[in-house]
């Protein structure tokens, strides 16, 4: 089978089931050129790093990885639960390094209550940034602060956000940090090339279409005009270790999701 554009890189999450290393075979078979592990996909699967490497040297594959997010807020108004969270998020960039991996997504945080203060978040995500950046220097990374979806106390969501984020990280001085510009949650606030054309310092991307239904829809089962937007996005990252990771599980049909993309995105050679 032809292989792929090498930026596009299914998460291993879309295949859950399949464990994380049958989830990369899985990837490879369809002709992709690289992945993105989820952390916690690693742990669910009770695989070691070196073996996840080695099956990725084996199968050919360029890896991201996706720092653990769920139920975690590195942002939290609870001092224990921000310490755990950034811990956690901080334990897993020493697992890239061991993948080789060059580019950790991490989710920036959100609101403990809608009632909140955003400054004083902002001063949370600052201290933040820094302890990353500083982490990512040491082990040679790429940090992506992924840009969420309009969704109840998310707060790094629309263009204002995200472009005061990056004025955040020109003014800590952040060498290793950027954003990962994510095309779904774009299309839930608004046009994904506009976000493209103004958002700074995209360092990685996360694709799949989105339609009213569901944020993260399949690639051309949503409303996005992708023809559009994906050559823009590939042009983005041209320069950069940064990968296109795509997302859109079909939880009642997993290796669907992985197909679908596949042919989709045969559309845009390298």
């Amino acid at each position: 089978m032809p292989a792929l554009h090498p930026k596009f890189a299914p998460a291993t999450r879309l295949l859950w089931r399949a464990g994380v290393l049958g989830a990369l075979e899985a990837i490879a078979e369809a002709g992709f050129l690289a992945a993105e592990v989820w952390a916690s996909h690693i742990v669910d699967s009770r695989v070691s790093p070196r073996l996840l490497k080695t099956q990725a040297e084996q199968l050919g594959l360029k890896l991201s990885l996706h720092a653990p997010s769920y139920d975690l807020n590195p942002l939290s108004s609870n001092a224990e639960i921000r310490s755990l969270s950034r811990r956690l998020v901080l334990d897993s960039l020493e697992t890239a390094a061991r993948l080789e991996a060059k580019t950790v997504v991490v989710h920036p945080g959100a609101l403990s209550s809608s009632t909140d203060d955003p400054e004083d978040y902002w001063h949370r995500l600052e201290e933040y940034v820094v302890q990353l950046d500083a982490k990512a220097t040491h082990l040679g990374l790429t940090v992506a602060i992924e840009g969420m979806e309009k969704k109840k106390l998310q707060f790094i969501t629309g263009m204002p956000s995200l472009e005061r984020l990056g004025q955040l990280l020109e003014s800590v001085g952040a060498r290793h940090v950027g954003i990962c510009l994510d095309i779904a949650h774009a299309g839930t606030i608004g046009d994904p090339e506009e976000f493209l054309a103004r958002v700074p310092q995209i360092v990685h991307g996360h694709l799949s279409d989105t339609s009213e239904e569901k944020t993260h829809a399949l690639l051309g089962e949503g409303r996005l005009d992708l023809g559009a937007i994906i050559p823009k996005l590939l042009q983005k990252l041209e320069d950069t270790n940064g990968l296109i990771a795509i997302e859109g599980r079909l939880a009642s049909d997993e290796p669907r999701a992985i197909a679908v993309a596949a042919e989709f995105l045969r559309q845009f050679t390298s």
